[in-house]
């Protein structure tokens, strides 16, 4: 039912932004151009957008925002004109998100951790299994809750304009399989540059160490770091496997990525402009999720062609979660209690659907 919904508001944004299309290209051809046959063609690209991407050509982020980019220029008719920037060629992940920050760069994906510079509330979404499944976070994500926490950043440069499925992160090391939280203790583990990633890692007894994202491969490569953790398809699409001999479906943390546009730039477009890439976006974010199904099934067959992948019991699980649970206490007044409070008794309630 959600999914014919999702649809079904797409198909109205599509129909209003056709409508408003026909309305600023003047209409009536009779009307606007004086007895001419010939109806006003719109400028072509007018209106330019690059989108900066750490990610490779195969990876889910990029493949989304390729749809973005189809979506923008067939609705505008080449009125605006996207222009992906994947692999890091405009820069690493630090030097893309100040871009969009400052407008240099129109458009990223984005993970949640370094909006909490801004915004203490996105610290929520590092707690450890905070969301049982994808379904549920999606649920969430799409609530008041959380787009009045996407709304707290706008004014620092960021308006998202939509969720994308990241994935569940999951552990890899080269030295045995993952199957109880001691079995970290002493692996130097690359993680988030994230107070409470590294606070529940410590729990565990690992050594997390952050670093950029594109120095892991690197990093495992020459054995600067023992292991890490990120989505199996994240892991696939950077060929982390292939110096990883080892991978458990921890499912630590899910995490979500946004599609962010500079405020700013958003806002000095015409609003059949900004109607255009809203529908886009909305469309992209189902493209999305449902390319995530796909892609993770073919990311794990990937990976077991290298890698041994262990999968914990539900009994194993529960000591990760047990021993990770003080973290949430730990952070409860940094991001705020109340808020801590009304997103967990949100997320009980979709989980009791």
């Amino acid at each position: 039912m959600k999914k014919l919904l999702s649809v079904f508001l797409i198909l109205v944004m599509l129909f209003t932004v056709g409508c408003s299309a026909k309305t600023n290209n003047g209409g009536n051809a009779d009307t606007n151009n004086e007895g001419s046959s010939e109806v006003a063609k719109p400028k072509q690209g007018e209106f330019k957008i690059k989108v900066g991407l750490v990610t490779p050509e195969q990876d889910i982020a990029t493949r989304s925002m390729r749809h973005f980019e189809e979506q923008v220029e067939k609705l505008s008719e080449g009125r605006i004109d996207v222009e992906l920037f994947p692999g890091g060629s405009l820069g690493g992940s630090a030097d893309i998100f100040n871009g969009v920050q400052d407008g240099s760069i129109e458009m990223c994906v984005n993970i949640y951790p370094p909006f909490a510079q801004f915004s203490d509330a996105f610290l929520l979404y590092n707690l450890p299994y905070l969301f049982s499944s994808a379904e549920v976070a999606f649920e969430f994500l799409d609530s008041d809750i959380a787009k009045d926490i996407a709304k707290g950043i706008e004014g620092k440069g960021f308006k998202q304009l939509a969720v994308f499925d990241g994935g569940f992160r999951n552990t890899s090391n080269n030295k045995a399989p993952i199957k109880h939280p001691d079995d970290l203790k002493g692996l130097k583990i690359r993680t988030l540059d994230n107070p409470i990633q590294l606070d529940y890692f410590k729990a565990y007894g690992a050594n997390p160490t952050p670093l950029p994202y594109g120095d892991i491969y690197v990093g495992l490569q020459t054995k600067t770091i023992d292991a890490q953790e990120n989505s199996f398809s994240n892991t696939a699409s950077m060929k982390f496997n292939e110096v990883q001999k080892y991978m458990t479906d921890t499912k630590h943390a899910f995490d979500p990525a946004g599609m962010f546009i500079n405020t700013g730039v958003f806002e000095s477009y015409p609003e059949d402009v900004k109607k255009i890439i809203e529908a886009a976006s909305l469309s992209t974010q189902t493209f999305n999720r449902e390319l995530a199904v796909q892609l993770e099934k073919e990311s794990i067959e990937a990976i077991k062609k290298t890698t041994e992948i262990y999968y914990l019991s539900d009994a194993e699980r529960q000591v990760f979660i047990d021993m990770a649970m003080p973290t949430y206490k730990n952070f409860e007044n940094k991001i705020g209690k109340e808020l801590l409070d009304s997103a967990l008794a949100k997320i009980k309630e979709i989980e009791g659907k």
